[in-house]
């Protein structure tokens, strides 16, 4: 479905070359793996001006058999000064072996004593946690993604953990309620920063807006997360719990930040343009936006029926937030054959800035391989989840039809 809107709103392109992945990355083959690096508390305190990040690391795969994989991290010492090095990476499994290092559950600091899914600390061995400034040094791990990682005695040793603030919001039920844990950065409130907000039941209305304009009729979560496990788009082939309603509401909220775009509309940076906007500027920008960049007539359906508020407060839903990104949407699903599912997602993940799309958790670092997907298939794939189709065809092309009379989807049972 194409719109023949002049696109009068287009801003800056996307900043970060497509070609600098291979001036970072340097091994031969490279995991569609997110990384999160986070300095020692010491190594903090002691920061020049220079650097406000002491230490980054890459992390890539050198084997990988599907079930498991080994693969290393190189360290980088980014300050003026020596310092002993600390961090934190997201490994998509449980760490099995380990090497030039020492590594060990990251402890969540929300709750005490629970180690968070995917999240391990890296500290230097005696022979290498010295670091001279600009220098580098190498670890090396295996995984295991079929085991789960062991947590400290709690009273609850699940890694589904209630949030202290979850709940219904309004009308609307926070995705923590169904589970939280902190395998990325940026999931609490805490982390609701520059207009940011947690992610609720109110994207599945938008998403819901969504699927009607294009007559469709409304979709459960359920519907939405069956979807998902169906097309290797979660971390688990089996839902477990509230996995199938929580991944449903999450996916639901990429849909609808994303598939209201015309194909000959889209573009990366728009994305990162009107999520900025939504959360720090003014409706009238943002429905400008829409009628520049979105399907013919979308701007005009979305006012006249009242559904302008749902729409823009799912755009200021922070991906990232309650966990569920990396510990159950983490789809493993090959795009193009350079990324996995899990990296297109992070599209609607902004910069600290809100400047670009397809950050990763420190939001000072772009997903790499998913700047390798061509920009086509990023729309179609987001265009997938608006209508339950396959994720690696053509979608919306011809689905445009009269508006589903939409009515109220009822909250999922027991919540």
């Amino acid at each position: 479905m194409r719109s023949d809107y002049k696109k009068t709103h287009r801003n800056t392109k996307l900043a970060i070359s497509r070609h600098s992945r291979s001036d970072v990355v340097k091994t031969s083959f490279v995991t569609a793996l997110t990384v999160t690096v986070w300095a020692a508390a010491a190594a903090a305190s002691a920061e020049t001006a220079q650097s406000s990040t002491p230490f980054s690391v890459i992390v890539s795969f050198t084997e990988d058999w599907g079930s498991g994989a080994c693969g290393e991290g190189v360290v980088t010492n980014n300050s003026s000064v020596s310092r002993p090095w600390e961090i934190t990476v997201d490994l998509p499994g449980y760490v099995t072996n380990y090497w030039n290092s020492e590594i060990s559950y990251l402890t969540n600091p929300y709750h005490e004593g629970s180690a968070m899914a995917h999240s391990w600390r890296v500290v230097g061995g005696e022979w290498n946690k010295l670091l001279e400034p600009a220098a580098s040094t190498t670890f090396g791990f295996c995984i295991d993604r079929t085991q789960l990682p062991e947590t400290a005695p709690t009273d609850d040793a699940s890694t589904h953990m209630e949030h202290p603030q979850s709940g219904t919001t309004g009308d609307f039920i926070d995705l923590a309620t169904f589970g939280l844990t902190y395998g990325s950065d940026h999931t609490d409130h805490e982390g609701l920063v520059g207009g940011r907000t947690a992610i609720t039941t109110e994207a599945l209305l938008a998403y819901n807006n969504l699927r009607a304009f294009i007559g469709l009729a409304p979709a459960t979560l359920d519907d939405v997360g069956a979807w998902a496990f169906a097309n290797t788009l979660t971390n688990n082939t089996q839902a477990w719990g509230n996995d199938q309603v929580g991944v449903g509401l999450w996916y639901a909220m990429q849909g609808a930040k994303v598939g209201w775009m015309a194909d000959d509309g889209f573009d990366p940076q728009v994305i990162a343009d009107i999520e900025r906007t939504a959360r720090l500027g003014t409706t009238e920008d943002v429905m400008a936006m829409v009628v520049a960049y979105g399907h013919e007539g979308f701007a005009a359906y979305l006012t006249e029926n009242d559904h302008v508020d749902a729409f823009i407060n799912t755009l200021k839903m922070e991906p990232h937030y309650a966990g569920w990104m990396h510990d159950r949407a983490h789809g493993w699903l090959s795009i193009e054959g350079v990324a996995i599912a899990h990296d297109v997602n992070h599209l609607t993940v902004l910069s600290h800035d809100q400047m670009r799309p397809f950050m990763n958790d420190t939001w000072d670092w772009p997903q790499w391989p998913a700047l390798e997907v061509s920009q086509p298939r990023v729309l179609e794939y987001f265009q997938s989840m608006v209508v339950l189709g396959d994720p690696l065809e053509d979608h919306l092309e011809d689905t445009l039809g009269p508006p589903f009379e939409n009515p109220v989807v009822p909250p999922p049972s027991g919540c």
